[in-house]
């Protein structure tokens, strides 16, 4: 996304920050923030502003580096096709500044978006397009001249065959659901969690499902996961779980499970804001698209983590309106 914008932390300055409390300062920003950075979305909307300004405040967000140029630009970047290609115009006049071969202007930063900006996971590179814009190093498009054949000595594309001493391949990135959906967890029906899936990602907000009772998983689908910082996206949510578990040992609750509303509801709500975005523009590991013959859906929850925790929050109020709850009839103390 930019370039050299890391650096190593001072332990000095770093001590001296939390003294002054700039680290509470931070986590405290980050409990109120839209994807639980220190940082959100401007209120403005890209073209409230002149191309001048634009031009200033893109420069101003790529100096920072980081996910600023996406998770502190222009709230309607993600929404608004038009506001899109500004940012993406910008962009592109950044990584055209550094790469000076034409075809591999072309491959790395192509005129017509190849999908919308935000879209797709945001570099943080240092120095890759540097170091791709060298003369020893080749760029072939596998979308332009397929991958026909591996050999014993390379790989050969339309194009013909190339040598290689080392081949490093990319299996692909089974996210969000990958992982869950591989262990055999079994429901109280027998089912396991790929099994719960075959027709559709449904959850109950994002941690729980109907027939899986005391079952909760972190960071995972319809969650806000992707689309948020992860420690504090998991920490939320722990936080949430940690609640539930003391209201369980003090009201003697034994079985704590999503209702098959609660979730039928959640996953109508992730759907329809997912496809009020750019996103659904874009093919990748966000919506399964890199895996071949997985469905392509939306696997995360995209409405931001202070809505996210706040639905948390009420699923649990007025008797546990969204978990059917079962308590003990008698406490048993076992020495």
């Amino acid at each position: 996304m930019s370039s050299n914008r890391q650096w190593n932390l001072d332990p000095d300055e770093e001590q001296k920050k939390k003294e002054s409390g700039e680290y509470d300062r931070i986590f405290e920003a980050c409990r109120k923030s839209f994807t639980r950075f220190h940082y959100t979305f401007t209120d403005k909307s890209t073209f409230d502003d002149s191309p001048e300004e634009r031009e200033k405040f893109y420069a101003k967000l790529w100096e920072e580096g980081g996910f600023q140029p996406l998770l502190l630009n222009y709230k309607d970047i993600l929404f608004d096709q038009k506001a899109n290609d500004e940012v993406y115009k910008y962009w592109r006049s950044t990584i055209l500044s550094r790469v000076k071969n034409p075809e591999k202007q072309r491959l790395l930063a192509p005129e017509q978006q190849p999908h919308p900006f935000g879209t797709k996971r945001n570099s943080l590179e240092r120095r890759f397009y540097e170091v791709v814009d060298q003369d020893h190093v080749d760029i072939i498009s596998v979308c332009e001249h397929p991958v026909k054949e591996v050999t014993s000595s390379g790989i050969k594309t339309s194009k013909g065959l190339v040598e290689f001493d080392v081949i490093i391949l990319a299996t692909g990135f089974d996210s969000v659901t990958g992982s869950l959906a591989q262990i055999n967890i079994r429901g109280i029906d027998g089912r396991t969690v790929a099994e719960h899936w075959k027709d559709g990602l449904k959850t109950s907000m994002g941690i729980a499902l109907p027939g899986f009772p005391n079952m909760f998983f972190l960071y995972g689908p319809q969650a806000p996961t992707a689309f948020a910082n992860g420690p504090s996206c998991t920490q939320f949510q722990a936080e949430w779980v940690e609640e539930v578990i003391k209201r369980s040992l003090s009201e003697r609750i034994t079985r704590f499970e999503a209702t098959q509303e609660a979730e039928d509801e959640w996953s109508k709500r992730c759907n329809e804001l997912w496809y009020k975005t750019l996103y659904p523009k874009a093919n990748g590991w966000y919506n399964g698209a890199n895996i071949p013959g997985k469905r392509v859906e939306p696997m995360n929850w995209i409405g931001g983590m202070v809505g996210y925790v706040e639905a948390l929050g009420k699923s649990v109020e007025n008797n546990y309106q969204s978990w059917h709850v079962s308590r003990a009839k008698q406490v048993v103390s076992l020495r």
